[in-house]
């Protein structure tokens, strides 16, 4: 979005994409101009914010899937150890009791 001056005077275009190209309209010139500008500015500045927000809670996620990715981890290998340890091997994914060795 741009606050131009041309020849002593001010004029707002808006500036966006279309495809590969950019593409400027016009919006207005002298203090309609201006006015274009601050709210852009504040637009642009409301638009900054939100996407902070969503960055930080995107963060907090992120900490609580580690967070449930390291319990789980440590949940796997007490039940493992303690499987093992009361007699059970894994078959195919599958825990089972260890038969008795045959004589």
């Amino acid at each position: 979005m741009g606050l131009e001056q041309r020849a002593g005077r001010f004029y707002f275009y808006e500036k966006h994409r279309e495809g590969r190209r950019v593409v400027s309209r016009y919006v207005g010139g002298g203090a309609l101009a201006r006015m274009a500008a601050e709210m852009s500015a504040e637009a642009r500045q409301e638009r900054e914010q939100q996407r902070q927000q969503r960055r930080k809670i995107h963060d907090e996620q992120k900490q609580i899937d580690r967070q449930l990715a390291d319990a789980e981890s440590a949940i796997a290998a007490i039940t493992r150890a303690v499987l093992c340890a009361a007699g059970y091997h894994k078959h195919k994914g599958q825990w089972r009791k260890r038969r008795p060795a045959s004589k």
